[in-house]
């Protein structure tokens, strides 16, 4: 049902100007203020990158968690991404939601970027066109795409104050070319564009004129609603005049009485202020035609159609980059495989930070396998292989209510309950272990903002064994096992990563804990709202947070010892190393491009000890894989949402044939990536030094040799390509590029076409070849072919003179590189085009 339209013009002659500056921020964490006397309606918005969260971060409905950014970026399926699109549009629709905070389009300039995982690639053509479709499959039905951050966020240390120091040309290539491609060149762009926390060259993006009006505005011609990261507007005059329309989230702090002080002392004018409320108001008018209502309660959305979407999206994220002697895939006549790694036992869905959401369901990469291989009468045996986490892995399903459901009780205290005599304030059942008390609880008046809480189930183990149990929280925390306080984490809390930077660092003990029987365990916080460690980061209505969990402890050499037995009389070891959001996540950036030492440890071990062993990496941006030449396989997997273990499973066993290709390059060690001596920064600065080198444009210029390059990845079929062709020209450069694709293998598959231009020529230093077109094609039968177009414009031939603030194409030759990855060695063919006269756009 659509709803009617607001008349914009009509309003803004009836809304006072109090009214019109409440208008300009948000209402509360997730909505825009409404205007009852007007008619004007809330809307909701809700992250975010890889699901539908809702409003709630505690106990919200459960939503899909779709593969990670990084994932459908390697599926190079532009179809793929308008269908992902689409299903997040239907998961809005289910939650009330009108604006989804995504896609994510920030360019990883460095493994290390904590939401490097986010994004979709290195590379800005694949981005921004990836985005396109995106955009395209959630604006069909209605609800509004928040292309974000813009721009320059690609980092997290001192992300609210660190300014990304690029070149003119370097931003224009790169980092903004991302963000052009949906918002100027696709005839369906985002309705709203999300500001960067960050600084680019000394300004706040979200207060910079230049980047939210002259380009934006002015050059791309865009005319949709810009808002603030969360917290992300620093100031009230300054950031309306600029061009942000909506302060987010709400009660603002910034704008408010500030902003009337501005419009009085003519440091903004109405003019200003009326034309960010008109934009709102657009905004408004644009989501009301999918008739959401903005107090519409929030549902969970799960049909089988979803389900399908989920795990093709999951399994067309895993590239193959390694298959000596066909290892790969698992074939009839395996009597056993063995699973080793942690990671094969956790649904590792995504990474963290506001990438975060409760799961609809999960499905293990371990119990995808077992199922599979009962249709082949082969058997799985599992070994851990060591411990590979940052904090202690949460309770499973041993962990019940008193009521037996899996999952704790909560209770919420005036006093402290230690004393003996306090009465519950209010109680809860809690499905997990991570408790971050953010939202979704009674008012103060109810639970007051200092309080303690409770979080308590019974365990029972089903091992013998001695367990490492930990706790962290947002405020002071306490662990007891039977009644006895085993973890301290009240007395003097140390700052830590969790919840945004808001949590302490976790705390353990190791404790021998009996098969069958049953341990009472009880989490206790006190939590103030004077005392909280990140001011700002969490809602004015937190309650702080518990986070605890539960692992086998053992010696390395005690999990290799179990994990080489599990291997004996194996055909086939998969080995499952990686991260998860311990690791990644927003917040903070990885100090390295390291696996845990454990992981390392059992592949070196394993893949001495089997000769048929094969490594399934799952991570959202690069690590050192420093056995790879002892393994025979090597898939990386990213993070693969609901459906991770089924999408892996339907590749490895042959279901599916491996399509996907790395969207960044994977380097042999951290000091090969061109950022490297540049990334994080100091003095309140960060130099993108390598300019327009970022990624592959480094790799392939300097000759230097990846682990994996860009655009990497294997079939378990063979392609040629053929019959390679400049088909049509004309004076504005449009070129079309025709060839034929044939498969000539034994398995039905699909390739990933990848066009690369070279200036031979140019004033200018350029990247030996930069991605301009790419195509995915459809699945063609052994023995068949099947003809790719590619399609270049004058963008693919330009580069940005800052001198002259210009877009230039040279005269002269341009190699075109028909390619199926980066490097040199995978270049097919190699056309050429050639410029009569220079010229310049802009």
């Amino acid at each position: 049902m659509t709803l009617p339209e607001l008349n914009v013009e009509e309003l803004l002659q009836q809304l006072t100007v109090k009214e019109k500056i409440e208008l300009l921020a948000g209402k509360d964490m997730w909505h825009t203020v409404n205007n009852t006397r007007l008619g004007i309606p809330s809307i909701r918005t809700s992250d975010g990158p890889n699901g539908v969260r809702g409003i709630n971060f505690f106990e919200g409905t459960p939503s899909s968690c779709f593969p990670g950014a990084t994932a459908l970026g390697a599926s190079f399926d532009n179809q793929l991404l308008e269908r992902v699109g689409s299903a997040l549009a239907d998961e809005c629709i289910a939650k009330g939601v009108h604006v989804l905070l995504a896609p994510t389009i920030n360019i990883q300039r460095s493994p290390l970027g904590g939401r490097g995982f986010e994004s979709y690639s290195e590379d800005p053509e694949l981005s921004g066109t990836l985005a396109k479709y995106f955009v395209k499959g959630l604006q069909d039905k209605g609800v509004a795409a928040t292309i974000k951050h813009y721009v320059g966020n690609d980092q997290e240390f001192e992300r609210m104050s660190m300014s990304s120091e690029i070149s003119e040309r370097a931003l224009r290539e790169i980092y903004l070319r991302a963000f052009e491609i949906p918002l100027r060149e696709s005839e369906h762009k985002p309705w709203s564009v999300m500001t960067a926390y960050n600084r680019v060259n000394g300004l706040h993006c979200s207060e910079d004129p230049r980047l939210l009006g002259d380009i934006l505005r002015g050059e791309w011609g865009w005319n949709g609603m810009t808002m603030s990261d969360w917290f992300g507007t620093y100031s009230a005059g300054e950031s309306t005049h600029a061009g942000l329309d909506l302060e987010m989230p709400g009660p603002s702090v910034v704008r408010g009485a500030a902003l009337q002080r501005a419009l009085t002392a003519k440091k903004v004018f109405i003019e200003d202020i009326d034309a960010r409320v008109k934009n709102v108001l657009e905004l408004i008018n644009k989501v009301r035609k999918s008739g959401i209502d903005e107090a519409t309660p929030e549902k969970v959305h799960d049909t089988p159609e979803l389900r399908q979407t989920l795990r093709e999206a999951a399994a067309n994220g895993v590239v193959l980059l390694k298959n000596e002697e066909n290892v790969m895939p698992i074939k009839k006549g395996t009597t056993k495989i063995s699973v080793i790694g942690p990671n094969a036992e956790s649904a590792i869905i995504s990474g963290g930070g506001s990438a975060a959401l409760r799961a609809s369901y999960a499905v293990s990469p371990l119990d995808a396998i077992r199922e599979q291989a009962k249709e082949i009468g082969a058997e799985v045996v599992y070994s851990r292989g060591g411990n590979a986490h940052k904090l202690t892995p949460l309770f499973g399903p041993e962990l019940k209510t008193a009521d037996g459901r899996a999952g704790v009780d909560v209770k919420f205290y005036g006093s402290d309950p230690a004393a003996g005599k306090a009465k519950p304030l209010h109680e809860l059942y809690a499905h997990s272990s991570h408790l971050f008390f953010n939202d979704n609880l009674p008012g103060p008046e109810t639970v007051p903002l200092t309080c303690w809480a409770e979080a308590s189930g019974i365990f029972t183990p089903n091992k013998t064994d001695n367990y490492e149990i930990g706790i962290a929280g947002a405020g002071q925390t306490d662990l007891f096992v039977d009644g006895e306080r085993v973890v301290d984490n009240s007395t003097n809390p140390q700052p830590g990563t969790l919840w945004f930077n808001s949590g302490s660092q976790e705390r353990t003990v190791v404790k021998k804990l009996e098969e069958g029987k049953q341990y009472s365990i009880m989490a206790r916080l006190y939590y103030s709202s004077e005392g909280a460690q990140a001011a700002g980061t969490l809602s004015p209505h937190s309650r702080g947070g518990i986070r605890f969990g539960i692992s086998p402890s053992k010696s390395q050499d005690e999990f290799l010892q179990e994990a080489l037995d599990a291997c004996k009389g194996a055909d086939l070891v998969l080995c499952f190393v990686g991260l998860n959001n311990d690791f990644e996540s927003e917040g903070f950036d990885r100090p390295d491009m390291k696996l845990p030492d454990s992981a390392n440890a059992f592949m070196n071990a394993i893949s001495s000890a089997h000769s048929n062993t094969v490594a399934i990496v799952q991570s959202g941006t690069p690590v050192e894989l420093p056995w790879v030449d002892k393994v025979k396989g090597v898939y990386q997997a990213f993070y693969g949402g609901n459906e991770v273990g089924n999408g892996l499973a339907d590749i490895l066993f042959g279901r599916l044939n491996p399509s996907a290709k790395l969207p960044l390059t994977m380097p042999v060690e951290l000091r090969d990536s061109p950022s490297h001596l540049n990334f994080g920064g100091e003095n309140g600065r960060v130099v993108y030094a390598e300019g327009v080198f970022v990624g592959y444009r480094h790799f392939a210029t300097t000759g230097k040799k990846p682990l994996f390059p860009f655009g990497k990845g294997l079939s378990y079929t063979s392609f040629d390509v053929t019959n390679a062709r400049v088909d049509q020209t004309s004076d504005s450069h449009d070129v079309l590029i025709r060839m034929k694709v044939t498969n000539t293998g034994s398995v039905a598959g699909r390739e990933i076409i990848q066009l690369y231009v070279n200036d031979v020529e140019s004033r200018l230093a350029r990247p030996f070849l930069e991605l301009k077109a790419y195509a995915k094609t459809n699945l063609i039968l052994p023995g068949e072919s099947e003809e790719v177009t590619l399609m270049l414009g004058k963008r693919a031939f330009s580069y940005f003179d800052d001198f002259k603030s210009r877009w230039v194409i040279e005269a002269g030759e341009f190699k075109l590189f028909v390619a199926t990855s980066s490097a040199v060695e995978d270049i097919k063919h190699t056309l050429s085009y050639y410029v009569d006269k220079t010229s310049e756009f802009i």
